[in-house]
């Protein structure tokens, strides 16, 4: 886990397994969400996994609560609320976490909307197209977005790749990411290869 997240100090990492973590979860009271700052990393994961659990009444305090607190890309991917299943949509409450400075609040957005993705894959391609960040790990979630969404939104997401209209680094990396997808058709592979070396168009 050290190596994986090169984020967070190497000496708050205990080695606790997520499975045991999981188990955790339905045992510790959900007033260890109000024990913040945690030390330790598996701490932070065990308030995710808690924080998982909330009723949609309380899910929203708990996480602004805790975004201060997000510093590495395993705790961030680890938030999926059950609360945000069902007949209501929040996509634009993702799209919004993508314009917060702190970058591990905005790559949260990102993958909330990637989990989310078939409420309003298109609206999510014109938001997160104008997200600009040098922060590696937003970076990747966004290209990890459009990779996605390019099997929703197929002709979209081509434009952007075709007009050049996304940042250097997210251009590859989704090209990339599309390219090693098994469920995007070779047709779309071939033609994203295409347009490796960006050019912007007007």
């Amino acid at each position: 886990m050290q190596k994986l997240v090169p984020t967070i100090d190497p000496e708050t990492i205990l080695g606790v397994k997520v499975p045991v973590l999981r188990r955790l979860a339905n045992e510790v009271s959900p007033d260890f969400l109000r024990e913040l700052p945690h030390t330790y990393f598996e701490e932070n994961m065990l308030h995710v996994f808690i924080l998982n659990t909330l009723p949609r009444s309380s899910v929203f305090g708990a996480l602004e609560e805790f975004f201060p607190y997000l510093d590495n890309w395993a705790v961030v991917d680890a938030i999926d609320p059950q609360a945000f299943y069902g007949e209501h949509l929040y996509m634009p409450y993702f799209m919004s976490l993508t314009e917060d400075e702190r970058p591990f609040v905005q790559r949260l957005g990102i993958v909330l909307a990637i989990r989310h993705i078939e409420e309003d894959p298109s609206y999510g391609v014109r938001v997160l197209k104008t997200v600009e960040s040098d922060h590696y790990y937003v970076q990747m979630a966004l290209a990890w977005f459009f990779a996605e969404a390019v099997l929703y939104s197929e002709e979209a997401v081509l434009n952007l790749l075709r007009r050049g209209e996304l940042d250097d680094e997210v251009h590859r990396k989704t090209i990339q990411k599309i390219r090693e997808s098994r469920r995007v058709p070779e047709r779309v592979k071939e033609t994203v290869y295409t347009y490796r070396k960006k050019r912007r168009l007007p």
